[in-house]
């Protein structure tokens, strides 16, 4: 299986070095936040207006660079803003990272990408839908590569901005393929933040609804990646 991955990552030769750091940045970025995740959630939440701003601005420099994953950020949004003005300022900059991602992958991606997408039939055909569809059913594929799951954050950026689909249809595409998982994680944020660990009730009403979200996004994950098939590999077929 090794070797596998090995040869997976020669193939794409100059994409490599991005490949890997989309893929694995965000893990490692991800452990050193949760270090500080206490002390920073609580400066954002005691300094809420400035803290929105912060927020925003830190998520555009270290989600649009691949510092770190989206899922870790939203838990911060919600334990320091609550639901829904913490999704907010998340969707706004999860919305701003990854147009930040697309610009920079955009313009060192190449050409590459084509001819190792040709190997993988799966990856193939949604790589073909994005080229050949029109504006909305780009726009389609894209919110189901983002509510699929398929791949992370950023190496969604850097496969999308390699298959150089419109800017548009990506703006659109992201910012309603990530609203479910954003919502998810910016609920389980603010039951955390206003948790009164010795009240019992309080803990098992937390641990339900946490779990409910999780399995209600994981559905949705496999229903779209259901779809998403439906809509490339089909397409794929009645072209052959």
């Amino acid at each position: 299986m090794f070797d596998r991955i090995v040869k997976h990552i020669r193939e794409l030769g100059h994409l490599t070095p991005m490949a890997l750091v989309s893929m694995f940045l965000p893990m490692l970025g991800s452990a050193a936040l949760i270090i500080f995740i206490v002390p920073i959630g609580n400066w954002l939440q005691e300094n809420w207006q400035a803290g929105t701003l912060v927020f925003i601005a830190g998520t555009f420099f270290f989600c649009g660079l691949a510092l770190l994953p989206t899922n870790v950020i939203g838990i911060v949004s919600g334990w320091a803003f609550g639901f829904w003005l913490g999704l907010l300022v998340l969707i706004i900059g999860i919305v701003g990272s990854a147009f930040i991602s697309f610009l920079i992958n955009s313009r060192i991606s190449g050409k590459r990408l084509p001819e190792v997408a040709e190997k993988y039939p799966r990856t193939s055909a949604i790589y073909k839908a994005l080229l050949r569809e029109k504006f909305w059913k780009t726009t389609l594929i894209i919110f189901l590569l983002r509510v699929s799951v398929v791949t992370p954050f950023a190496f969604t950026n850097f496969f999308l901005a390699s298959a150089k689909v419109p800017v548009r249809a990506f703006l659109l595409g992201t910012g309603g393929g990530m609203l479910p998982r954003s919502a998810a994680m910016a609920y389980v944020g603010s039951g955390l933040s206003a948790l009164d660990v010795k009240n019992t009730t309080e803990v098992t009403t937390l641990v339900i609804g946490i779990a409910a979200t999780i399995l209600s996004v994981v559905v949705i994950a496999y229903l779209s990646r259901r779809a998403l098939d439906r809509v490339t590999l089909n397409d794929a077929v009645a072209e052959n």
